[in-house]
């Protein structure tokens, strides 16, 4: 059977899964690992810039550092949720057959990805206004600590862009996750949908940094 190239991504993570552990060993380490704390952080007050009145570039960029974490943000709750949405379908997918209950957690999970879509528009809005930013101010002066306005810029942009891939694939998850009941596909559905492949650890401390670098943190 030919594979759609737009599902090539899902059939490569399953190898990977395959590889790393059993995929009944990933399936029972969901609820511990990602109901944790750890996956949603408040954004700390501010401690460099506490005092100063802020204005200009430097208030606009700090503002919208802001706005980039607080989006994340949401983006954290709402994965979470779509967990939960997520390993219902899969527990209520038993055959071929298409269940109201079944119907209903799938609009719930669509509602998810469209909350995503959203938060994905907010990004590029962001990074938009941080490019124009950069290509305004014409100077190569440090606006904080070590950044200079084009940095803010790049970091926007790649922050946006694995935001984006990701929301592509959960769509793809959405669409195929109510029309495979073999055990496999649904525990390969779940786990693309747990682990997000595109927001790496490289990228959550490049989103760090971006906070350290504004003040936030």
């Amino acid at each position: 059977m030919l594979i759609k190239k737009c599902f090539l991504p899902l059939v490569s993570l399953c190898l990977n899964l395959y590889i790393l552990s059993s995929i009944k060993e990933i399936y029972e380490s969901l609820n511990d690992a990602f109901y944790s704390n750890e996956f949603i952080t408040e954004l700390s007050s501010p401690k460099s810039f506490q005092g100063r009145n802020l204005t200009g570039t430097v208030r606009l960029i700090r503002d919208l550092a802001a706005d980039i974490h607080a989006n994340i943000q949401q983006w954290n709750n709402l994965h979470i949720q779509g967990i939960t949405y997520l390993k219902n379908i899969t527990q209520e997918k038993h055959d071929k057959n298409y269940s109201k209950i079944l119907q209903d957690l799938c609009d719930k999970l669509e509602n998810i990805c469209d909350n995503l879509d959203g938060i994905v528009r907010n990004l590029d809005q962001i990074k938009n206004q941080l490019k124009t930013v950069s290509t305004l101010e014409k100077t190569t002066d440090k606006l904080f600590i070590t950044w200079s306005t084009t940095r803010f810029g790049e970091v926007a942009e790649t922050i946006h862009e694995a935001y984006h891939m990701e929301v592509k694939l959960k769509r793809k998850l959405l669409e195929n996750v109510a029309h495979n009941y073999t055990e496999s596909w649904k525990m390969l559905h779940l786990a693309a949908w747990v682990y997000e492949p595109f927001i790496t650890e490289n990228l959550m401390i490049l989103l760090d940094s971006l906070l350290i670098e504004t003040g936030h943190r």
